[in-house]
């Protein structure tokens, strides 16, 4: 009897811990700058869009200190597990940063389009023979690809980057923009890349649907440039539990603070970050 009693209260001590890990998903983000993050969850942690020195004269960069901390893997910027980049526009890509940061780490993948990969290897001659290191991963237009790595599931997808037109021409046409979905613990993450709504929209009629639903999107700030029509939009195709605002050009933020104060009467967890290194722990 004394046997059976404590074998029923282990069983009953490990379901009270796998009950509690389950109910408790935390998934710790913190801003770089742009659309450039750090996203922790118990097990992993990814690096996103996150070294780049040029944000055009009109979008955020990151603090000299803490691109520091990212190439010299101080904390939090420690045990990365993935680096991942949706394009090479500087806003987005410094060449010679990230040659350096995979010089210095050849342990974390790079997942990334080939594009890109052309790109830095066009300002860094040598950068494909880091190729072992790399995760080309090129969908075309409108399609996914899948793939585990470093034990995430990872699916890219191909999605239009946002258009600038001049004289009637698209300045973005050859840009190649690729949206991450993709798993941390069982928290599903999606980040847009640049892209607006059309993109979406355009992926869906090809494909039925996007995505089933994530714990958090990462979303291009003009997704909601129509306010609630937008949201509602994005709520019915995404199913998102979170979403952060990203991309917020400085001189914008007094608007977007307010913009997202309304959407919040009917979405309540919109959030944006101001400052590099503003950091939240949201609970799935």
């Amino acid at each position: 009897m004394r046997t059976l009693l404590i074998f029923l209260l282990a069983i009953s001590v490990n379901l009270n811990i796998t009950y509690s890990q389950a109910s408790h998903n935390n998934l710790q983000i913190t801003n770089i700058a742009n659309e450039g993050f750090l996203l922790e969850s118990s097990t992993h942690k990814v690096l996103i869009d996150a070294l780049f020195s040029d944000g055009y004269g009109a979008f955020p960069v990151p603090p000299k200190e803490v691109t520091d901390k990212i190439m010299n893997s101080t904390a939090p910027f420690d045990n990365i597990s993935l680096y991942l980049l949706t394009h090479y526009h500087k806003d987005h890509c410094d060449p010679i940063l990230i040659n350096e940061y995979l010089s210095k780490y050849k342990n974390i993948p790079f997942v990334t389009s080939k594009p890109s990969i052309v790109f830095i290897d066009g300002t860094c001659f040598g950068f494909i023979g880091k190729k072992k290191q790399f995760k080309i991963i090129t969908p075309e237009i409108n399609h996914s690809i899948s793939e585990t790595i470093q034990s995430i599931p990872v699916q890219v997808i191909g999605l239009k980057h946002l258009s600038f037109y001049r004289d009637s021409i698209d300045l973005e046409e050859t840009m190649f923009n690729v949206s991450f979905l993709f798993e941390m613990d069982g928290i599903k993450i999606f980040h847009s890349g640049d892209i607006e709504l059309n993109a979406i929209q355009d992926y869906i009629s090809k494909n039925n649907k996007l995505v089933d639903s994530v714990d958090v999107a990462f979303l291009y700030y003009n997704l909601l440039k129509s306010g609630e029509s937008d949201l509602d939009y994005i709520l019915k195709t995404i199913n998102p539990k979170y979403i952060v605002l990203m991309h917020i050009p400085p001189g914008k933020n007094e608007e977007w603070s307010k913009k997202a104060e309304l959407l919040k009467k009917k979405f309540p967890n919109i959030m944006f970050f101001k400052n590099s290194m503003d950091s939240i722990t949201v609970t799935i």
